[in-house]
């Protein structure tokens, strides 16, 4: 079972709907003040004979954890539904409850609030009524990891208001999945940072920072650069990006390992080095205007540095400067059509900017599988699968009509991301009109890209039961994969069993799938055909088609498998 907020959205499509929905309301919404939380209205008391009790226990030592709160939510809305606090042995217990099924969730100050048996973003609801045994449950809590740490400068100085980026690398290159953005923080007045409640696994730490002291001839929009004197000179220095430890290669970053509960340091000594200075030829738009320029510094895919030219830095000898620019990797993006030179800058210099690579249109039609126009504009996006460097995230918008475009995306492998309302919509096929291929996979090469594809706005619930030797089986992974491995990473569903065995999966598009039901099977890479070949004979033959309504219930049980 997802937990409440995660419930529709498969994992890899859900992160990048939250990037774009937060980039969408940021830009759309005037800023204004909250309005104050509206107050819960009391709950009545639950009324019933059953009741879901256990202990809850760190899941690292397996001692008892005390006064823990603990919740049981109704599985329709979410709603608590009742609450209690664990007791001096870690026991807990929630009574007159009615036959339903709940989701239960734990929190406790130093530990990560989780659902019950939790995996990725699904967890086990319990399912209470005549037959079930719901009172001996071992709720195992993980300690949130802490992270912390002191950037300092040459000389053993501190860097204060430094922002310092957190980014996770993913536990299964699923594809699609890239390292992300975990978290970010600036340093206080003392150098020091501090990232809590984090979960288990592989992180990488990256520091922007200027120094305090810095004089680059200017301020604010680049001009045409000023005559340093050489007490200037001595203070036009930077820091370049930083990543631990100490390195300033992407490439070269070092993993910095956290294991559940733990409690690190990773301090970063930042190295000050001349500012770099360079020209450009002054790009133009076929019409003779002058267009704007673009540097542009990214982090593992995040941008960390956006420079616009200005009109007022263009020189006589009709070229413009960027000053103050730390050594590193660069996109500079010039000219109309758009074309994105990578820049490795190493020494002040003039940019040949006539090569570098051409960005390109990406221009499509969206059809529905059932004929029908859309009821409303869709918001689509392209995320980046590849492991260039680059702009990751590209988003716009398809008109009821189904028609958009994407204006000067760079050459790639992205997966294609269609929503509507707050639905995901599978995508079945996408290509030219010619020749279509099953999935959201595309590929941009060198030239613009002409795209036809099929969504489907038909959604069905699939509900069924994971079974071995007769009996249900609670937090077994269920994966329902398309017949086309090519249409994996689009429509394939998961779910995690409830206590009783069963399962939800939602929003499946029409088409053959092979239902599978693996029990401990949350370190199986499930977008790998290699690693989910051996599962498929004892698998479940599923047909959904456009006339299997909004609910299917499978009426044979899925056979649960050893991993």
């Amino acid at each position: 079972m997802t937990p409440p907020t995660r419930h529709f959205t498969p994992h890899l499509l859900r992160r990048v709907l939250d990037v774009f929905l937060a980039f969408a309301f940021a830009v759309l919404l005037p800023a204004q003040s909250p309005n104050p939380p509206l107050a819960r209205p009391p709950q009545p008391a639950p009324v019933g004979p059953y009741r879901i009790a256990g202990t809850l226990v760190n899941a690292i030592t397996g001692e008892p954890v005390r006064r823990a709160t603990v919740e049981v939510l109704s599985e329709e809305n979410s709603r608590t539904v009742q609450s209690a606090s664990s007791d001096g042995d870690g026991r807990f217990s929630l009574d007159h409850l009615p036959a339903a099924k709940y989701q239960l969730t734990a929190s406790k100050r130093g530990f990560r609030t989780a659902f019950y048996d939790e995996h990725d973003e699904f967890s086990t609801a319990i399912v209470t009524g005549p037959d079930q045994e719901t009172s001996h449950l071992v709720f195992r809590l993980t300690p949130g990891a802490i992270l912390r740490g002191v950037i300092s400068g040459d000389g053993g100085d501190v860097v204060e208001g430094a922002r310092v980026m957190l980014f996770k690398r993913p536990l299964h290159p699923l594809q699609g999945e890239r390292t992300t953005q975990a978290d970010a923080a600036n340093t206080d007045d003392s150098g020091a940072y501090e990232f809590s409640n984090l979960s288990a696994g592989e992180y990488l730490l990256a520091v922007v920072a200027e120094p305090w002291y810095a004089l680059h001839g200017t301020q604010g929009p680049p001009r045409p650069r000023l005559a340093a004197s050489p007490a200037n000179t001595e203070l036009d220095v930077v820091y370049p990006v930083s990543y631990f430890d100490s390195t300033t290669e992407e490439s070269g970053a070092t993993p910095i390992v956290l294991a559940p509960g733990a409690h690190d340091e990773a301090n970063m000594t930042l190295h000050a080095v001349p500012a770099l200075h360079f020209s450009i030829a002054v790009p133009h738009r076929p019409d003779g205007s002058v267009s704007h320029a673009e540097l542009r510094q990214t982090v593992f895919g995040v941008d960390v540095a956006d420079r616009g030219s200005d009109f007022s830095s263009i020189r006589q000898d009709e070229t413009m400067e960027f000053s103050g620019v730390a050594p590193g990797h660069y996109e500079l993006v010039q000219g109309e059509p758009a074309r994105v030179v990578d820049l490795e800058l190493n020494s002040s210099q003039q940019v040949e900017v006539n090569g570098g690579t051409p960005s390109h249109a990406i221009n499509g039609l969206l059809q529905n599988a059932s004929g029908k126009p859309f009821t409303a504009d869709l918001s689509l996006t392209l995320n980046r699968i590849d492991q260039g460097r680059g702009q990751n995230l590209y988003a716009t918008i398809a008109h009821r009509d189904g028609r958009f475009v994407f204006e000067a995306v760079t050459p790639g492998s992205f997966t294609l991301t269609a929503i509507l309302g707050n639905r995901i919509l599978p995508i079945l096929s996408s290509g030219s009109s010619a020749a279509q291929h099953a999935g959201n996979i595309l590929t941009l090469r060198d030239r613009p890209l002409n795209l036809v594809v099929n969504v489907s706005e038909i959604a069905t619930r699939v509900d069924g039961v994971a079974r071995r030797d007769g009996k249900g089986i609670a937090g077994v992974m269920v994966v329902l994969l398309p017949k086309d491995p090519q249409a994996w990473p689009a429509l394939t569903r998961r779910d995690q069993s409830d206590s009783d065995g069963t399962f939800t999966l939602r929003d499946v598009a029409p088409g053959q799938y092979t239902l599978v039901a693996i029990a401990d099977g949350w370190a199986l890479d499930w977008s790998r055909p290699a690693q989910m070949a051996r599962y498929l004979p004892q698998g479940s033959a599923v047909t959904v088609t456009d006339r299997s309504g909004a609910f299917l219930h499978l009426a044979s049980p899925v056979i649960v498998q050893a991993r």
